[in-house]
């Protein structure tokens, strides 16, 4: 194969490959215009068979009352006959033999219409209930086409499709990390700034029990009670 063929047919490939992704991604869409496709045509073959229906019917008609002439002519005929009128009689007979030709020509058109009637309605039956099948079947792809896109949403919100949860946690991770490390620069500076202030040593005076240190509410409850009573001290 030459590489011009190769070229060619690697084209051949993608373009089918491509004709075979947009189906598959419109095949809801094309399997509901393929069931509107269905409903016309069902539509279509019900007016063709209301059409031939009344053909047939209209056919009987004919054929019922080319029966009923028959049935006419040969009363006459036999009336003739038993008046001694044997001419009458065969021309009576012709005309019965007329009408029957007439007859025999409509019954095979009025078989043709009733075997067409029986044959659509048979074929329309099938169809009809191909295309109740065929909704259904719509129906349930649409329903888990939807239920598949909103697990698809939901596993790429949890990261079970790529990653987005893993993902989520290792930035909380870097957020706490960084929140941790401000704490410890803010704790750190505060502690600059009370030993820039003398805090840092009244603390530590305090806690060896030296200098001013604030009484307890024991203690200020004494002060009172000896104020009130100067003299029980001594």
């Amino acid at each position: 194969m030459s590489i011009w063929k190769k070229v060619m047919t690697a084209i051949r490939g993608g373009v089918s490959e491509v004709g075979e992704s947009i189906v598959d991604a419109n095949a809801i869409r094309i399997l509901e215009q393929e069931q509107r496709d269905a409903e016309n045509a069902v539509a279509k073959a019900k007016n063709g068979l209301v059409d031939i229906k009344a053909r047939h019917k209209l056919s009987q008609q004919r054929l019922d009352g080319l029966n009923n002439d028959i049935t006419n002519w040969e009363g006459k005929a036999m009336a003739a006959l038993d008046k001694g009128q044997e001419g009458l009689a065969g021309e009576c007979a012709n005309k019965v033999a007329e009408i029957e030709a007439q007859r025999d020509q409509e019954k095979i058109l009025a078989d043709q219409f009733g075997a067409q009637v029986q044959m659509l309605q048979a074929q329309l039956s099938k169809a009809e209930s191909q295309i109740k099948g065929l909704k259904q079947q719509v129906e349930m792809a649409k329903a888990r086409e939807t239920v598949q896109q909103a697990r698809v949403a939901t596993a790429a919100a949890t990261g079970g499709a790529n990653g987005k949860l893993e993902t989520a946690v290792g930035s909380l991770a870097r957020i706490k990390q960084r929140q941790d490390e401000r704490d410890a620069k803010l704790d750190a500076a505060q502690e600059v700034a009370d030993g820039a202030n003398g805090g840092d040593l009244e603390r530590r005076l305090q806690e060896a029990g030296i200098g001013a240190k604030s009484g307890s509410g024991s203690d200020v409850l004494a002060r009172l009670k000896a104020r009130q009573n100067p003299g029980s001290g001594q």
